[in-house]
């Protein structure tokens, strides 16, 4: 008894006088929604890639997820439980698309199209979130992908450089709309959470119907103001479009014109639709006057090429 005893206080005295640290393991977070096989999505047994593969599954395949690890794998229900890697599956997918002609999507599909970018819908989850694994999991590729937000307001990505975001993207905005004495209308979009995006653009796609005039000012996420940033004209479409670096809170303010447009205008607006940015008043003076981060979204850029 004496000799174990002596024996636990030497051990007791070790632990006491060491630190021990203990690699910290992977958090899990529990999930319910579904998602879409990229095509050759491996499934495996356990959430390792030396763990048995149970079978491969093709592209487009909806699927349960019902958790997500932080090392970067999601844990499936297929009939059994499995596990696969967050790349290769997506929120988007043909077998996403909804059945009805929608004139949002239909418009942004024909936007990409035409510029000869592959078009992939985005179906967005219950939080109205993109998360950031399947946003960078198409980033190097000639691609738009396109989120309905609500019957009014859609946003198109066009990934354009290599540069990743480092959080899930919100979409989750709170809408409020006026009408003054004057017929003008404004809506504003508050988006609590902004996202700041460094190599890819979005275009966001308001549905305000034809012959109108409509003035867009993203916030500046600087001064928290709203800046005037471009006035769009609908004289061929339905929809405006703002052509951003961000994802935050702004404004429009639309009013009905009856005048038509010039040839440069009409040009203007081609450009919008396509994400050029492109400031009638772009010059050196009034791109030095533009807040430090709100100046990405002002100036001329072709990002067609």
């Amino acid at each position: 008894m004496a000799a174990v005893l002596s024996a636990a206080a030497v051990l007791f005295t070790a632990a006491g006088t060491d630190t021990v640290s203990y690699a910290q393991g992977p958090t899990y977070t529990a999930m319910q929604d579904v998602y879409y096989t990229k095509d050759n999505c491996i499934v495996y047994a356990e959430p390792t890639y030396t763990s048995t593969v149970l079978t491969t599954i093709g592209a487009n395949i909806p699927v349960q997820v019902i958790g997500a690890y932080s090392n970067g794998w999601y844990r499936i229900n297929i009939g059994v439980i499995c596990y696969v890697k967050m790349d290769s599956v997506t929120s988007a997918g043909a077998i996403g698309l909804p059945t009805n002609t929608d004139s949002q999507i239909l418009d942004a599909q024909k936007t990409a199209a035409e510029l000869g970018y592959e078009f992939v819908y985005l179906k967005l989850n219950k939080q109205k979130a993109i998360q950031k694994d399947i946003f960078n999991s198409y980033i190097g590729e000639k691609v738009i992908l396109y989120a309905k937000i609500d019957d009014e307001l859609g946003v198109s990505f066009k990934m354009l450089y290599n540069d990743k975001v480092n959080k899930d993207i919100s979409l989750n905005y709170t809408k409020t709309a006026s009408v003054n004495q004057l017929g003008e209308r404004s809506v504003e979009f508050v988006l609590e959470d902004p996202t700041e995006l460094k190599g890819q653009i979005a275009i966001f796609q308001f549905k305000e119907g034809y012959d109108k005039s409509v003035t867009i000012l993203p916030v500046d996420l600087d001064t928290n103001d709203y800046v005037e940033m471009n006035t769009y004209y609908t004289e061929f479409s339905e929809f405006a479009y703002a052509p951003v670096t961000q994802v935050a809170s702004m404004q429009i303010v639309e009013v009905e014109i009856t005048n038509s447009l010039s040839d440069n205008q009409r040009a203007i607006m081609a450009d919008h639709r396509q994400g050029i940015k492109y400031q009638s008043d772009d010059t050196s003076e009034y791109r030095s006057s533009i807040h430090s981060r709100l100046r990405r979204d002002t100036e001329y850029v072709d990002y067609n090429y």
